[in-house]
């Protein structure tokens, strides 16, 4: 309560080519009950506001400030210079280059703020040219009164950009895949999702989960042919079926006429609360806290099936790795998979199952040739402590679900996400209390089901409601910037056709935060020195398209580079996105230059 929320920041330019008597204008919005000091200082312990601004090719002269209001402060004991609520700051422009470029606009607004009892120390927002600095051509003129913007690049100038349109579905896949009657076409991206449902396994999404596929493979060291090959198929079934609900899920929401992408479930906050309580839970398992267990009847049958660290186990680890491996898009899956988005149920299917074949496949040739588990030692007493290192790497997966919401919602979306862990760690050690083995049947039941509702009633009463509105006022202010802290512009169709107006080559990074692959392609390369120089150099524009959560904008985009998920890249040679040219989910800096460069010839 004692701390003022930024003030909501955007510029816009005048309308017309840029020259000495245009201007840019910038809007600044102080939060109720809050003021800032004037950019004159009533005493010299108060900071005074302050604009900077920079362009590339323009040249600003000093701001013209509005006339400040005259408050007297109680706290201070003297007529205070304020500006508070809605107020602009005008820049005129003293001169351009010929090749300016206003996408480049970027403006730090220097303030503190103060109420009637308290002022805080001085503090800044960074912003670029909003959405509201592009002129929309609308029949009505008065709707475009204030909203111009500039464009200028090599000697060309716009003024404004015609009516921004989604990306076209038409630009979808290769010929060869656009019709399900080609068998040929259709073959190879049904391959394609094999393999990349193999290589799955070597990307960073399934990295949280290894230690349940290290620990399922030790257990089985040793274990008769039968057994193995019991529980891989436990493991594969596990895998298919998970692949399968998901399929039939996105084949409801295609049905509802609605939209479906490879990995959506995690931009639910509800699915990520499922994770954070089934791992932590897991985990606590892994400690010994509690045990599931049936009665001795039903443990008598499965211990004869072959089966007392359980089918169910190997079923449970199959399908756990999958939801926890679709937050990314392996090479090859994600093409297939663009493909099998746009088709019919049916064919859906078969490719959700290719790919869960594709997923399993190591799984299947343990099972089938158990030698390879030779190389590990036989079971026994050093497995507990093993398991126990097991369960710290599972609430290592939950530290990174953590991370994930942290991402999207700050720290209070982490303090949210803790609270359910920690509950779900609770809930574990009072299973444990109230239903060890050999009780009563029935305790166990009545505990697990206890712990179900309580979990569901402080989610849906309390943690959804407050963690969605802080996502949403999150992810509105993040639409509302251009340029993202880094340097990357806001991925908006209208964006890109101004780009394609300034002829300028445009390279677009579909994300999410909740996808590791994107995470790991931006450590190793989009967020390096080197690819910003090489870029910079090319003079590309670098746009990001954030998925995090659904939007029309960036489904109409993956649907126009053929893919149903994140991560994905294209280059739009001179702005032209009926040229784009689709990049591979891994990436390196000399792969994308090439492209760039070869795309100019």
């Amino acid at each position: 309560m004692n701390n003022m929320p930024p003030p909501e920041a955007g510029m816009r330019y005048s309308l017309g080519t840029l020259n000495k008597e245009s201007s840019v204008t910038v809007e600044i919005t102080i939060p109720d009950n809050w003021h800032v000091n004037a950019n004159i200082a009533a005493d010299e312990f108060l900071k005074p506001s302050s604009i900077e601004i920079s362009a590339k090719g323009i040249h600003f002269g000093a701001p013209q400030w509005p006339e400040p209001i005259k408050e007297y402060s109680e706290a201070l004991d003297l007529e205070n210079l304020v500006f508070k609520g809605y107020f602009q700051i005008k820049l005129p422009i003293d001169s351009v280059d010929a090749d300016y470029d206003t996408l480049t606009t970027q403006a730090t607004f220097h303030y503190q703020a103060c109420d009637n009892s308290i002022c805080l120390a001085p503090s800044s927002v960074t912003f670029g040219v909003g959405a509201m600095g592009f002129n929309k051509k609308n029949n009505n003129a008065a709707s475009t009164v204030g909203n111009g913007t500039n464009l200028k690049k090599n000697g060309d100038s716009e003024q404004g950009n015609d009516e921004g349109s989604l990306a076209n579905a038409s630009e979808t896949l290769p010929d060869n895949a656009t019709n399900e009657g080609n068998s040929a076409g259709t073959l190879v991206l049904l391959l394609s999702a094999l393999l990349g449902g193999l290589i799955l396994n070597l990307m960073p999404c399934v990295l949280p989960v290894l230690s349940l596929k290290l620990f399922s493979l030790i257990k089985q060291a040793g274990e008769s042919r039968k057994r193995l090959l019991m529980l891989g198929s436990a493991t594969t079934i596990g895998i298919l079926a998970s692949f399968w609900l998901l399929a039939a899920i996105v084949a409801a929401v295609k049905a509802g006429g609605g939209n479906a992408g490879w990995g959506m479930q995690f931009q639910s906050a509800g699915f990520i609360a499922f994770m954070v309580v089934i791992l932590s839970a897991f985990a606590m398992s892994f400690f010994g806290v509690f045990e599931i267990w049936l009665p001795g009847s039903a443990t008598t049958k499965m211990d004869s099936a072959g089966s007392k660290q359980g089918l169910a186990g190997a079923f449970f680890t199959g399908a756990l790795l999958v939801l926890l491996s679709t937050p990314c898009s392996a090479p090859f899956l994600g093409t297939a998979m663009g493909f099998a988005f746009t088709a019919s149920a049916p064919v859906l299917l078969l490719f959700f199952t290719a790919a869960g074949i594709g997923l399993a496949l190591p799984y299947m040739l343990v099972s089938a040739f158990p030698s390879v588990l030779k190389v590990f030692p036989k079971p026994g007493a050093w497995m507990v402590t093993l398991q126990k290192v097991m369960g710290v790497l599972l609430l290592g997966t939950v530290a990174w679900l953590l991370w994930v919401v942290h991402e999207q919602a700050g720290n209070y979306g982490v303090a949210v996400f803790a609270v359910i862990a920690f509950l779900s760690v609770i809930l574990s050690f009072a299973i444990g209390k109230i239903a060890p083995p050999g009780v009563a049947f029935i305790r166990e039941v009545a505990a697990v089901v206890g712990s179900i509702v309580l979990l569901a009633a402080f989610w849906f009463a309390f943690a959804s409601p407050k963690y969605e509105a802080e996502v949403n006022a999150i992810f509105d202010t993040r639409a509302a910037q251009l340029i993202t802290e880094d340097g990357w512009y806001r991925y908006t169709p209208e964006l890109i056709e101004n780009f394609a107006k300034t002829g300028r080559t445009v390279f677009i990074d579909a994300t999410a935060d909740w996808c590791l692959t994107c995470k790991a392609n931006e450590a190793a390369v989009l967020n390096r020195e080197d690819f910003k120089r090489a870029m910079d150099s090319l003079n590309v524009a670098r746009v990001k398209a954030d998925w995090t959560r659904e939007t029309p904008e960036v489904n109409a985009l993956l649907k126009s580079m053929g893919k149903s998920g994140v991560p994905a890249y294209a280059i739009y040679p001179a702005g032209n996105k009926s040229k784009q040219i689709v990049l591979p989910e891994l990436l390196t800096t000399n792969a994308i230059v090439e492209k760039i460069v070869g795309s100019r010839k």
